[in-house]
């Protein structure tokens, strides 16, 4: 495993880490299996050097089956080229930018929804929810290039389906600009606002829109579940929306969330940590395909059919079915989007999974 353990990465690596280990604990008790394996995890620090030392060691180490991470954009973006030279499979579950391809076009794989449809989504809880409405849009440059992606999309689907009208500001890197950004968009009078950036900022935006008196719906950056947002804005943040394709599995009434969830709380102590389901489905669908390239009679398998097979793979996972795109993403097709992303709002100073934006969920 591939994670950065400070800072805002922190939770992500937490989450994975735990759900690999859960994972691959199954995989060894379950009976007739073909093989052992562990779980290795070295921590990369979040910085390109230290993401490309950790990717080089890793892919050195040929008992290194297949990798699940990097965690965060910046160290995906260089450790997926060591990856790609040393045609090691490795799954991010917590990324979702799609410029990898160009470079990694074979063994670098991402279950997370594109960071585009995060912009998407907010429009199309709008819309599926009669919420469409004069928008204020901050688009914090400091929060990197994920927020203006996804910034961008919310702008142009916010005209264009739900025609209505939008008041966007963009806030350079290293500036203190938000709050004067914020209260112009609150002096055009909108009714609905969506602050786009890193978690110390989107607090603060919290807190200036509850001292204007700001009531109106309210959206944060889809990168921030999980994250402090609701004790730090304390109750500020009440009534904040998430939307990710992130699930709780925890509330799902299925089967294989239940068993999910069961587990995880047998060998941690509380339910399933936000990511944590993705990485958990990350990792059975790695070890299934990894299964199918043992050779019957004994030897090691090519490392390089591994990705081959997960090019073409279909695996059902806790709450939702993952194939791969020609970007090597999970495949979300706009229509089905709505019942494989999530709305999360912060109520009693947690985030609390209000359900798909559209969809009954599936038994199973």
């Amino acid at each position: 495993m591939q994670v950065t353990k400070s800072g805002a990465a922190a939770p992500l690596a937490r989450a994975c880490e735990r759900a690999a280990r859960l994972a691959v604990a199954q995989h060894n008790a379950t009976a007739g299996r073909a093989f052992d394996l562990g779980v290795r995890v070295l921590d990369d620090h979040g910085t390109v050097d230290g993401a490309t030392s950790v990717a080089h060691e890793l892919a050195a180490d040929r008992a290194v089956v297949a990798v699940l991470g990097p965690v965060t954009e910046l160290t995906m973006r260089a450790a997926s080229r060591v990856y790609a030279s040393a045609k090691l499979t490795h799954v991010s579950s917590t990324t979702g930018q799609n410029d990898y391809y160009v470079w990694s076009p074979t063994v670098s794989f991402q279950t997370g929804v594109g960071q585009q449809a995060a912009g998407t989504a907010i429009a199309l809880q709008a819309l599926l929810h009669g919420l469409g409405a004069p928008l204020g849009v901050v688009i914090d440059r400091s929060g990197g290039s994920v927020e203006h992606d996804q910034g961008s999309i919310l702008v142009n689907q916010w005209r264009g389906s739900l025609h209505a009208e939008v008041v966007p500001k963009v806030v350079a890197e290293d500036t203190d600009d938000a709050p004067a950004a914020v209260a112009a968009i609150l002096s055009r009078k909108v009714r609905d606002f969506v602050y786009l950036g890193p978690l110390d900022a989107t607090v603060r935006a919290a807190r200036q829109l509850s001292a204007a008196g700001f009531t109106g719906p309210r959206w944060m950056s889809h990168l921030l579940y999980g994250s402090g947002f609701p004790k730090l804005a304390g109750a500020a943040g009440e009534g904040w929306f998430v939307v990710t394709p992130v699930v709780d599995a925890s509330v799902l009434r299925t089967k294989a969330a239940e068993r999910f969830t069961a587990a995880w709380r047998k060998r941690y102590g509380g339910i399933p940590d936000p990511y944590g389901a993705e990485a958990y489905d990350s990792v059975h669908m790695v070890l299934r395909e990894f299964a199918r390239t043992v050779p019957s009679g004994g030897g090691r398998p090519d490392r390089l059919e591994l990705a081959l097979r997960l090019h073409k793979a279909t695996y059902q996972g806790i709450s939702r079915t993952y194939t791969f795109n020609q970007y090597n993403q999970f495949d979300a097709e706009v229509k089905a989007m709505a019942g494989v992303t999530y709305v999360h709002k912060v109520h009693d100073g947690r985030f609390e999974q209000v359900g798909p934006i559209l969809a009954a969920q599936t038994k199973g």
